[in-house]
């Protein structure tokens, strides 16, 4: 963070920012190293959305013509800013503009350039150019939103309109943004692809049932409020998918997944957004494993199920650590096996396929090699049947291994009826989402933090301000 300020405060850029009642120093390090940074501290976390909404409000409240949205992990390019502020100064059709995203850690691969919403679609959000390394793309692409990890707004459309729903507490916030400032004043959003911003991916961090139940209650929020009268497909499936996986996560003992998953739904039934107050923890209750484990189960023959290959090398890592001596095999999907193959870590490198019946191909031939240990990543899914095909199973999770149930056939029984229970439980439950949610509030934890900036802690919107004598 401390770069980034340096960085804003290098192009005169005044900046506000809200300390989430963190607990690493960041506070007190901006205070002393940048005293002319508007720093609102607030007692208690208030997510991604409640951070920017509160430093967005002391930033309106200034008088700005632009505002952007900055992540903490995100850093722009020096001329990133000034070339949305002249895109957005000499086209008054534009609504809002962002640059095209990039993972910090892999900086030629973009995060997204934008994105599209259609309800219409069993995905309705799409992050566009995904992963893709060094892509030529159009210098303007017309988007329906972009992350607000660097996302510039004209502050008076956000005066009038508002700010963040203050209930999403984070995720889907940027999309809900974007889609109403759309809708509200009637112009476009852009990706100025020239422009270039790099940001931590949060799915290539450890896992975490936080960004699960969020990514998942959020989710179902945003269909239901934007979605046009007569499209119900993506809401839908949005609610088979969430069926589906909390049955099918409960039969192969993938007990956080499931937890977390059942957490989302009922609070979005019972329209409970902001923070979430049930947080779980990933591998509590687990048993890590240690090299008496690899001993004590004479552990010779490894497969690795990789879903994200950040963490590959990681997991390999961890293995000398332990110090296995076992050989080593790899099942990754389809595009990626010409990059493991050369790779003198593996003995063999299986592919999976995509769909409903074709990945379970593939479980007849991983059986046949009688592995005693399979590891996978722990990931916003539960484990594959492939995850479960040795003597043991584990999960990998930042930077341990955890001992996992191992029911290869119950997994794959359960992987087909899920979807069935997954159909009859959508339907039952479609009519209580068709209704859209009312708009969030901020929590009580905000309010004298909103006071000092001078907003309505009850409202907590630019166009609600204090009077004098409140």
């Amino acid at each position: 963070m401390l770069k980034l300020i340096a960085s804003l405060e290098q192009q005169n850029i005044p900046t506000f920012v809200t300390e989430n009642n963190g607990a690493d120093g960041a506070a007190e390090a901006i205070r002393k190293q940048f005293p002319q940074v508007s720093l609102l501290e607030s007692p208690a976390n208030l997510g991604g959305c409640g951070g920017f909404n509160c430093a967005a409000l002391a930033a309106l409240s200034s008088g700005c013509e632009h505002l952007i949205f900055i992540d903490d992990d995100a850093f722009p390019e020096a001329d990133c800013i000034a070339q949305l502020t002249d895109f957005l100064d000499t086209h008054p059709e534009y609504i809002f503009a962002a640059p095209s995203i990039y993972i910090s850690s892999q900086p030629d691969t973009l995060q997204e350039a934008g994105g599209g919403v259609n309800f219409n679609r069993t995905n309705p959000v799409e992050a566009w150019y995904r992963f893709q390394v060094n892509p030529d793309l159009p210098p303007i692409l017309d988007i329906d939103y972009a992350s607000a990890c660097c996302l510039m707004v004209r502050a008076d459309a956000l005066r009038t309109m508002g700010v963040l729903d203050w209930a999403y507490f984070i995720f889907s916030d940027d999309v809900d943004l974007c889609l109403r400032l759309r809708k509200t004043f009637h112009k476009k959003g852009a990706c100025l692809t020239n422009a270039k911003a790099f940001h931590d991916f949060p799915w290539a961090k450890p896992f975490a049932p936080m960004r699960l139940y969020f990514f998942q209650r959020n989710g179902l929020r945003l269909i239901a409020n934007h979605r046009a009268k007569g499209e119900l497909k993506s809401l839908f499936i949005a609610l088979m998918r969430l069926s589906r996986r909390i049955f099918y996560s409960a039969l192969v003992g993938d007990v956080e997944i499931k937890q977390t998953l059942v957490c989302a739904f009922k609070d979005a039934w019972q329209g409970k957004f902001g923070n979430w107050d049930s947080w779980i923890t990933f591998a509590k209750n687990r048993t890590q494993l240690n090299a008496h484990f690899f001993k004590q189960h004479a552990v010779k023959r490894i497969l690795i199920d990789i879903s994200i290959e950040d963490f590959e090398a990681d997991i390999l890592r961890s293995l000398k650590t332990l110090h296995s001596s076992a050989t080593v095999d790899i099942l990754c999907d389809e595009h990626r096996a010409s990059s493991h193959q050369d790779n003198p870590s593996y003995t063999q490198v299986f592919t999976r396929k995509v769909g409903f019946i074709k990945p379970l191909c593939i479980l007849p031939r991983l059986l046949q090699q009688k592995y005693d240990l399979v590891i996978t990543d722990a990931t916003m899914e539960a484990r594959r049947p492939s995850a479960m095909c040795g003597k043991q199973a584990a999960i990998f999770h930042n930077d341990a291994l955890y001992l996992a149930a191992s029911h290869p056939y119950i997994a794959a029984v359960a992987h087909l009826i899920s979807l069935p229970i997954g159909l009859l439980a959508a339907s039952f439950t479609l009519h209580h989402f068709r209704k859209p949610f009312p708009a969030g509030t901020p929590p009580t934890e905000a309010g004298e933090l909103l006071k000092t900036i001078g907003i309505n802690p009850e409202v907590g919107q630019p166009y609600a301000r204090l009077k004098p004598d409140d």
